[in-house]
């Protein structure tokens, strides 16, 4: 079942090349359960998609913001919905004179479960074979039930909170640009139509993957025993190791691998992860920079007496911990050291 309940949607026909968009003046009819269902697994796969930004408006009179925070005042009231995305679509024709790439601008206010917040979608959709806008009815019809994939052409979207104090809060909108190679987003989308800028958090991120990620791993049954849980955190630090670039997508599947069989299972592992993620926290990002203070495994004895600790990200690999039955019943254990000569060092 989808986390996202749409409330209403309108789109319309940008026209580049003609001297003005085409604007549709009522909001669609929502009947087909097709099309609603074909945009809300689309919104929710944005949501997770490794590309997706964080973002702040740059100014507090940014004309998209100003028009939703007016849409957020009087959500029930259809004709400001339809008045407001006119605006806000005559802005983007305005932004995009010369490029060659036209099509729809669909906006779609929805309520996303995880969160119990509503938010407006606005997607830039080019021609597909996935779904076809009728320009003459403006409605959707859905041709084949799959979904734009990083190569397909529903490429820019943005996802605003719909919130009328929404500029004090710390991030106002999400956007994705499928479009760019780079990953970033395009300078007439971002800065000129939305007039917005993008914001990383590297530290929050870094925490909330740290503190979830294990629980995750002993839900999934992952990991059961003590050296199954030591091993995984190992490697966990690994991916967390601080000032490494993580492509969270990326390292979960290095990570999850060796616990799932088939790619159709880790495609549904990490996704699952993602949702935990973003019950969480709803402003996320999966392309971050790690700031963390390595963990640290301490193996001592019963008193405190002998202790020896070590980066846990060294375990079982530069550091290998094993333990020998003497004939007395007693245990031994045997830490060998690899490519490191240790100094004595003396502590009063």
């Amino acid at each position: 079942m989808s986390n996202i309940t749409i409330e209403k949607m309108i789109a319309h026909d940008l026209n580049l090349g003609n001297a003005a968009p085409l604007f549709f003046r009522q909001v669609i009819n929502l009947v087909d359960s097709e099309v609603t269902s074909f945009f809300s697994k689309h919104i929710e796969n944005a949501l997770k998609t490794k590309q997706i930004r964080m973002c702040t408006f740059t100014y507090e009179n940014a004309s998209v913001l100003v028009d939703t925070i007016e849409i957020s005042n009087d959500v029930t009231n259809d004709q400001l919905f339809v008045d407001n995305t006119i605006n806000m679509t005559q802005s983007l024709f305005n932004n995009m004179s010369g490029a060659a790439s036209n099509g729809a601008l669909i906006f779609i206010l929805y309520i996303d479960a995880r969160t119990d917040h509503r938010y407006l979608a606005i997607l830039k959709m080019d021609p597909n074979k996935a779904i076809r806008l009728d320009r003459t009815t403006f409605s959707f019809t859905v041709q084949r039930d799959i979904l734009p994939s990083v190569n397909e052409r529903l490429h820019k979207c943005a996802f605003i909170k719909v919130d009328n104090n929404l500029w004090n809060e710390e991030v106002h909108l999400r956007v994705l640009d499928k479009q760019q190679n780079t990953g970033e987003i395009s300078k007439y989308f971002l800065l000129n139509f939305l007039e917005a800028k993008t914001c990383v958090d590297d530290k929050v991120m870094t925490e909330l993957v740290d503190s979830t990620i294990i629980d995750f791993a002993v839900e999934e049954g992952f990991i059961s025993t003590t050296a199954e849980k030591l091993d995984f955190v190992s490697r966990v630090d690994r991916l967390l190791f601080s000032g490494k670039v993580v492509d969270l997508e990326r390292d979960l599947e290095s990570l999850f691998e060796t616990y799932v069989s088939g790619e159709e299972d880790l495609k549904q592992k990490i996704d699952r992860y993602k949702d935990k993620l973003l019950e969480k926290r709803e402003n996320l990002h999966f392309i971050f920079t790690a700031e963390k203070n390595p963990t640290v495994a301490v193996y001592a004895d019963e008193g405190n007496d002998i202790k020896i600790q070590f980066p846990i990200r060294y375990n079982n690999n530069k550091v290998k911990v094993d333990y020998e039955d003497e004939d007395d019943g007693t245990k031994t254990t045997v830490i060998r050291i690899v490519g490191v000569e240790l100094k004595e060092k003396f502590k009063h």
